[in-house]
């Protein structure tokens, strides 16, 4: 056993009677930004065996292995005053170990006083024991469970009793309120400070047998003199990193300010959403053996993926990758895998439901985990990489593509599209490609960029892919395809694809559904496109627009943005039956077209109308807002200035004292059948909105 004593532990020890029993004085904090430096005693903590590290403002211990020794923090020895002393520890579960600690305090396996994380390997359960040279004491049940991945703050305190004894009382607190969950006590009968030399170990047990921690601690505090319930209330949450006075050995804790948040990218707009792909090499960094699971967290939620699928993920309960992601991004967790080896969907909504598959051809053991939400499903797999001596690699892979497909096949009567992710360890132009490119196709880049590095600056492959199955291909419009270059976080690098789905004909609700059924085509010229937010034509002349649910006699607005790419002829007259039209009129006027014009005796014409620090022109883009309203029977036409939407008057009024605002509307129909827009021109967008419904139907045209 590894033994120092520190200058000032001996000193803090000599000196420990003189302090008043209610005072406390800060002697160590252990805050690990960066480095294992103690800014309040001096006294650097050591890193012992390989699997610890330093990252996030945290140490992280017992990735890769968590055999006894292989990866713990010794802070030192004589730590604590033998009259009265406080241990303050936030700190993260990562996962079970048998009988992995907390902390411990002590000489050899017959002295010392332990906190478990587990009692055993049961998350449920601990038990708190403390010995000197005779039997233990024990309490049992008392602080679990720890859950894994949530951060909490641990406090115990020790005081000297007049027989000579150790009255130890602990609790464990909410890490961001401060609030109490759990408390217990016991009484050491001989005594910590009969212990020899007993050191303080973060994650490690005195007992060979015993698993070193998978956890990862914040800030180790260590005091001289019992912290009262109200303090240690105030000081969990204030929380680590906080200003800390003490006056007249009373502590007050002020928090530290709140990080930057990191730089996260804005949501898909228009209704579109994000899926991420990402093989993360079990977020553990072989080759600088560093934890990287808060660093996979972050790149994820740096991303804003609406859904993410990882690879090379595990969820057991020594290596809990998967619950601990899904806790650190606020994500839905899909997992399914087995040992070493599984597939997780993350997602921002819970799934409708959910599937697993096994695939039987693998070499290793390898898995298809299937997601099925409002409107999509989302599926993550990893075909095979090594193979076995009874079936190559690729022999693996050509054998699980078929099986993939049929459990796929079983989501095709849902209507939605289907997607899958992952690394299929196959090359573009591959065997396995071409067999998956029967009934799926690829959105990810398939040139000029490396899903997979191995960690090198330069070299590479594409193996990483996010496909759509081919039925519903034509039905989502990819608005980018891209990969982030990331040799930190993993040996591959994250896949992604911002995606739209098409509108259903039904919820277009204004636009004439007849170019909808061949192809976004119908009567257009030339032919509709739909990019996912913008279905895109040129106008040639006017056309008019159908709803495919009629108004039933609400108010209903509208906004177009349109420019004009010349002035029409004024005798262009709507069809018989349009209720109202627009264009940019001969004499710098905007036009409406409009039945029962007042002041007309009743004749259709056009309107020339106007707005204040408005001058039509041509090859500028407008905005127009129409609203209709039929109980009043009449509409009105507003421009979007600088300062908002303005109504458009009509310049020269018959009666100029109450010139038009509203127009009325070209029939007295109660619901709407036909608006007409008039002009040669490029229509920029469409948007309608059933008022007593408060729907809005977003569509797009150019």
């Amino acid at each position: 056993m590894k033994t120092r004593i520190t200058a000032w532990a001996a000193v803090a020890v000599a000196a420990g009677a003189a302090l008043p029993l209610c005072a406390a004085e800060l002697t160590h904090r252990w805050s690990f930004n960066g480095d294992y430096s103690d800014s309040a005693g001096g006294a650097y903590a050591v890193k012992c065996g390989t699997y610890v590290s330093l990252y996030g403002g945290r140490v992280h211990m017992g990735y890769g292995d968590c055999t006894h020794g292989t990866g713990y923090v010794d802070l030192g020895t004589n730590m604590l005053d033998t009259t009265a002393a406080t241990i303050e520890i936030w700190a993260r579960h990562d996962g079970v170990e048998n009988w992995s600690r907390v902390f411990d305090y002590g000489a050899d396996d017959a002295h010392y006083f332990q906190m478990p994380w587990t009692n055993g390997t049961n998350l449920n359960k601990d038990s708190i024991g403390a010995k000197n040279g005779g039997g233990e004491t024990q309490a049992v049940d008392t602080m679990a469970p720890y859950e894994i991945g949530v951060d909490y703050h641990i406090a115990v305190t020790f005081r000297r009793q007049d027989d000579g004894s150790t009255f130890i009382r602990w609790q464990r607190r909410d890490a961001a309120t401060g609030e109490l969950q759990k408390t217990g006590t016991m009484t050491m009968p001989d005594g910590i400070q009969k212990i020899v030399d007993p050191v303080l170990y973060l994650g490690h047990s005195q007992y060979e047998p015993d698993r070193d921690a998978l956890a990862a601690y914040d800030e180790v505090r260590v005091w001289r003199g019992v912290l009262t319930d109200a303090q240690l209330e105030a000081s969990a949450a204030a929380g680590p990193d906080a200003a800390i006075a003490v006056s007249d050995g009373a502590p007050s804790f002020t928090a530290a300010e709140p990080p930057e948040p990191p730089a996260q990218k804005a949501a898909v707009p228009n209704g579109g959403f994000r899926l991420m792909t990402y093989n993360i090499n079990y977020a553990y960094d072989a080759a600088t053996q560093t934890i990287i699971e808060d660093r996979i967290a972050d790149r994820i939620i740096a991303e804003n993926p609406d859904f993410c699928c990882l690879n090379e993920i595990r969820d057991t309960v020594d290596h809990p990758e998967a619950t601990m992601l899904a806790k650190l991004t606020g994500m839905h967790k899909t997992f399914y895998g087995e040992g070493s080896q599984g597939n997780c969907v993350l997602s921002k909504k819970e799934p409708v439901s959910w599937k697993r598959a096994a695939l039987s051809h693998a070499g290793y053991k390898r898995f298809l985990v299937v997601a099925e939400f409002d409107n999509v499903v989302v599926a993550a797999t990893h075909l095979e990489q090594a193979g076995t001596e009874t079936i190559s690699a690729h022999d693996a892979r050509m054998a699980s593509i078929p099986e993939i497909r049929e459990s796929l096949a079983q989501y095709a009567e849902s209507g939605k599209p289907i997607f899958l992710c992952g690394d299929w360890n196959a090359r573009p132009g591959s065997d396995e490609i071409a067999l998956m490119k029967e009934f799926m196709t690829i959105i990810s880049p398939t040139n000029g960029v490396r899903t997979y590095h191995g960690r090198k600056a330069t070299g590479g492959s594409i193996i990483d892919y996010i496909a759509v199955d081919t039925a519903h291909a034509d039905d989502i419009y990819t608005a980018s395809a891209y990969v982030i270059d990331d040799i930190a976080a993993s040996d591959h690098n994250p896949v992604f694809a911002e995606i739209y789905l098409r509108p259903a004909a039904s919820t277009l609700g204004w636009v004439d559904e007849r170019f909808l059924t061949t192809g976004r085509t119908g009567t257009w010229s030339p032919s509709v496109a739909w990019n996912g937010g913008t279905w895109t034509a040129e106008l040639g002349g006017g056309y008019a627009f159908e709803p495919a649910t009629p108004s039933g006699g609400n108010v209903v607005a509208m906004t177009t943005t349109v420019t004009f790419d010349c002035v029409p002829q004024e005798d262009v007259q709507p069809k018989e039956g349009a209720q109202g039209g627009f264009c940019l009129g001969t004499n710098g006027c905007f036009q409406v077209w409009t039945r029962l014009r007042q002041g007309s005796g009743g004749q259709a014409s056009w309107v020339d109308v106007e707005a204040g620090g408005v001058t039509p022109e041509v090859g500028v883009e407008y905005t127009f807002r129409f609203t209709f309203d039929y109980t009043s029977k009449t509409y009105g036409v507003e421009v979007q200035t600088a300062t908002g939407f303005t109504r458009l008057r009509e310049k020269n009024p018959v009666n100029p004292v109450n010139p038009v605002q509203n127009f009325p509307l070209a029939t007295p129909g109660s619901k709407i059948s036909r608006i007409r827009f008039n002009g040669s021109g490029a229509f920029r967008s469409l948007v309608g909105e059933w008022a007593e419904k408060v729907r809005a139907f977003m569509i797009h045209i150019l």
